[in-house]
């Protein structure tokens, strides 16, 4: 992964890409990046909009990871969420049952720093129809990204 730095110099692009990375698997600070590009000058709004797309776009991949996993898919994906599943034990079986108790609307939580991913897979696992899994991932994630732009942009 860059540096922090050479990722600032790519502008929205790095913004983009890291937030996109952060919201699948990949642990990275999207939100460090968001901030260090509103204290480098681009505007607070754009900035939000670019890593909200972004970090959804990458929890749209762990989505999939789970309606395939759902659907019997196997290979080195389908063991991977096995082991994680394993691991983690009553807390996915948890969130799966708020998933299905609540439905779509739990997939706010999807911003939460680690437990969020387990909602994302959970969402693919239970089977949430596309249309409300992208709306509410998307108010999610972009409520916690837009209390990093403004909170940053009232720090200027």
């Amino acid at each position: 992964m860059p540096d922090a730095a050479m990722l600032t110099t790519w502008g929205l692009p790095g913004l983009f890409l890291v937030a996109m990375l952060a919201g699948s698997v990949v642990p990275v600070p999207s939100e460090a990046l968001l901030a260090a590009l509103i204290y480098g000058g681009t505007p607070p709004m754009l900035a939000m909009g670019v890593a909200t797309v972004g970090n959804v776009l990458g929890a749209l991949s762990l989505y999939v990871l789970g309606l395939w996993v759902a659907r019997g898919g196997g290979g080195p994906l389908g063991r991977w969420y096995a082991r994680r599943r394993e691991k983690e034990g009553p807390r996915m079986q948890k969130v799966e049952a708020r998933l299905r108790t609540w439905g779509a609307p739990a997939l706010v939580m999807s911003w939460l720093p680690i437990i969020g991913d387990a909602f994302v897979i959970a969402g693919g696992v239970v089977g949430v129809k596309p249309l409300p899994f992208i709306v509410f991932v998307t108010l999610g994630k972009g409520l916690r990204y837009a209390f990093v732009a403004i909170s940053t942009a009232a720090s200027l």
